[in-house]
């Protein structure tokens, strides 16, 4: 450091820098000697308190100048610090597996270092094999080489004669599922035109449509009811209950133009637009495994029947096809031809004058 300039002999009586700088840098040096100490002492404070073995104090006692007769209270002494963080023991165990992972991983790497090599030399083994091999085949002859390859045509050939003997042999073995299927002696369909007799198959029960009685039963009730069919144009009336079903009908008055020699003729009258049966009750009938039981309603229905004159209709739902398929083979073992008349969900039993007849099997 560059010392100030001297001053003049007037201001030889004032204070000299020199020695105020000499007393900061010493109390500079005094305080570092004392942080390095108090550093020192406080490393090893924690390291004794880790191990511990940190060595109780006595404190010194605090004696205050009494005014009175009263003794010096003496403090508790402080208790030492409880030692933070994992204890030697599970040091030591934790260095254990470290090295115990570490030998693990160096056998792993000499294993793989082993089977890499072992790999090369398997790799050159074959290599050099391959290599000799072309090399016996460029010194044999043409018909020695034809020969090679005639062998391992054969070989091939072998191979393939033997997967199709195996195949052969599987085959012999296998027994395929046999299905049984219903053959019927009239697969086309014909319209019905003699006897016919109706029943009704819903909700797996079946039930017998008197069909002819009730058809009988609207012929005499219509006349009854002509006249108003003339005055209002039209007339609905019931007929039943038979066998739990009820007829529902209706009659129209209508009137046609006819071209005739003479002119235009105009012919008219009263006729059936349409009929509808329902139930009494939808558990009407009894149920299909029931009705095929000897002795039942059902069977005393078809015994009354002839098989060679008579037509079974059935009126079938959807949530019955598959009971229809059980009541068909029952009626073909006796001898019925059998017509399927497929209904809408909540659709009647109905007809009319343009109605379709039924296609029996």
């Amino acid at each position: 450091m560059r010392r100030p300039a001297k001053k003049s002999s007037g201001d030889q009586n004032a204070p000299n820098l020199d020695s105020f700088l000499d007393v900061v840098t010493n109390l500079v040096g005094i305080l570092i000697i004392l942080i390095m100490v108090v550093g020192i002492t406080a490393r090893d404070a924690i390291v004794d308190a880790a191990a511990g073995k940190t060595e109780s104090v006595e404190p010194p006692t605090l004696s205050i100048p009494a005014r009175s007769a009263t003794p010096p209270v003496e403090l508790a002494p402080p208790t030492p610090p409880e030692p933070r963080g994992p204890s030697l023991e599970e040091l030591n165990g934790v260095a254990q597996d470290i090295a115990s992972i570490q030998n693990q991983i160096m056998q792993a790497q000499e294993q793989a270092k082993l089977a890499f090599e072992e790999r090369n030399q398997l790799q050159l083994f074959l290599t050099s094999a391959e290599s000799t091999l072309d090399q016996k085949q460029s010194e044999l002859s043409d018909s020695k080489q034809r020969e090679v390859m005639q062998q391992r045509e054969l070989l091939q050939i072998t191979q393939q004669l033997e997967q199709m003997y195996d195949q052969i042999e599987s085959i012999h073995q296998y027994q395929p599922e046999v299905k049984e299927l219903a053959h019927y002696p009239t697969p086309l369909a014909k319209t019905v035109f003699g006897q016919e007799e109706h029943f009704r198959l819903k909700n797996g029960r079946i039930s017998y449509v008197p069909m002819e009685r009730l058809v009988e039963a609207m012929k005499n009730d219509a006349r009854n009811h002509l006249d108003r069919a003339r005055r209002d144009g039209k007339a609905v009336s019931r007929v039943g209950p038979m066998n739990g079903f009820i007829m529902e009908y209706t009659l129209v008055n209508r009137s046609y133009e006819m071209d005739t020699a003479l002119g235009t003729a105009t012919r008219g009258g009263v006729e059936l637009l349409n009929f509808t049966l329902e139930p009494e009750s939808e558990e009407v009938g009894f149920p299909v495994e029931e009705a095929l039981r000897p002795g039942s309603r059902f069977r005393d229905i078809i015994a009354s029947l002839d098989p060679g004159r008579t037509t079974i209709t059935v009126w079938t739902y959807p949530d019955s096809y598959a009971s229809f398929r059980s009541v068909r083979d029952d009626l073909y073992e006796i001898g019925f031809t059998t017509a399927a008349r497929p209904l809408p969900k909540d659709y009647p039993i109905g007809g009319s004058p343009s109605g379709s007849r039924s296609s029996a099997q």
